[in-house]
């Protein structure tokens, strides 16, 4: 008779958002991928919608690498696996362009569930009032791709020729990898642009949470081992709606303050608040079932801590922050991020943990970009 399995254990981490998006998941799960020298990085989510970046110094230059279609996560581990998860939505012109864009024709793969994004479906939605004017919306169709999905209209990754070399079966890679190697699963948007929230419509298309993401991939909840609520010191909102009790400040002081953040969305400035909404916060980890919060863009909170990679260079007042936030969510702040480079981050826990202890040396040049 099989023996039958009467406990999971597993190392699947999940990167969440906890407010309206923008808050750093890519770079925190680039860094996380690293430290865990992880082989799969699957991107769960509403679609190509969301744009994931990080800072780069490319011979002497900065460049800022960006994904919309991809999860962002393999970028800081040239030897992890990349996939897209069966829920997510698929602009095929966008998933070619990244992989030509990137050289990573060898390394990518999509479930072959995923529906597709049509030109109709993005003409559908730059044509629409509401869209353009209201929501927030990035106006890349995935709203109107998932609306197919729903009402069983939509094409299927299957059903494209160009997309055959891409198809796998992406539940079935990680409910494999998840027992013995990490899996980091990246989702889009932020706990603030639920579907369910509050400030609905003002929303984004789907339930945007751990466990929404694990549903996205196929992933066996069981082998769940953390997650990973990504937290701006200051939130940052697009489109109308509200941002909780926290004080709204003015672009003006926005710009003065040297806190301009570019939208994806036609270049608009984003919205930005002066402080954590801490009741949203602790619901959000709730919900989530955070296990550990990273605190990002810790620079514009606290301008004294641009730069800093070391546990003794954390400031007093992002230090209060820290001791602020850990008490209204009972969960532990294990990463900041304190500033725009790529390794701008540091590791609570441990004062050992960095990015060069964390893997071999990267050779950051313009052929490992393709740029």
């Amino acid at each position: 008779m099989k023996e039958i399995r009467k406990e999971y254990q597993g190392n699947i981490v999940a990167v969440v958002g906890g407010q309206y998006g923008d808050e750093a998941k890519g770079a925190v799960s680039s860094h996380l991928a690293r430290l865990h020298n992880a082989p799969l990085v699957v991107k769960a989510g509403v679609g190509p919608n969301a744009e994931h970046g990080i800072f780069v110094q490319v011979e002497g230059k900065e460049h800022y690498l960006r994904v919309n279609q991809l999860p962002l996560g393999w970028i800081l581990s040239p030897n992890a696996q990349i996939r897209v998860g069966r829920n997510v939505a698929v602009d095929p012109d966008k998933l070619l362009h990244e992989i030509g864009k990137y050289r990573l024709k060898d390394r990518v793969k999509i479930d072959s569930m995923c529906p597709i994004v049509s030109l109709e479906h993005v003409a559908a939605e730059n044509t629409s009032k509401r869209f353009v004017e209201g929501i927030g919306s990035t106006l890349s169709g995935s709203g109107f791709a998932r609306s197919a999905h729903i009402l069983r209209t939509a094409t299927l990754a299957r059903d494209l020729d160009i997309l055959h070399p891409f198809l796998t079966n992406v539940a079935d890679e990680i409910n494999r990898t998840a027992p013995t190697d990490t899996v980091i699963i990246e989702d889009s948007q932020g706990w603030g642009l639920n579907l369910s929230s509050i400030d609905y419509p003002n929303c984004t298309s789907k339930d945007v949470t751990s466990a929404g993401a694990l549903a996205d991939v196929g992933a066996n909840p069981f082998y769940l081992k953390d997650v990973v609520l990504c937290v701006k010191t200051m939130p940052s909102r697009e489109g109308q709606g509200s941002m909780g009790s926290s004080v709204e400040i003015t672009t003006e002081q926005i710009k003065n303050r040297g806190l301009e953040e570019i939208s994806s969305i036609k270049g608009k400035l984003r919205r930005k608040a002066e402080s954590i909404d801490f009741e949203m916060l602790a619901n959000a980890c709730m919900e989530n079932g955070a296990t550990q919060i990273a605190l990002t863009f810790c620079e514009h909170y606290d301008p004294k801590i641009d730069g800093v990679k070391n546990i003794d260079g954390v400031t007093k007042k992002i230090r209060k922050l820290i001791d602020q936030v850990e008490e209204k969510t009972n969960v532990p702040v294990t990463i900041l991020n304190t500033g725009k480079p790529f390794d701008n981050f540091v590791y609570l826990p441990d004062k050992s943990v960095n990015l060069s202890s964390a893997g071999e040396e990267i050779n950051f040049t313009s052929s490992y970009f393709n740029l």
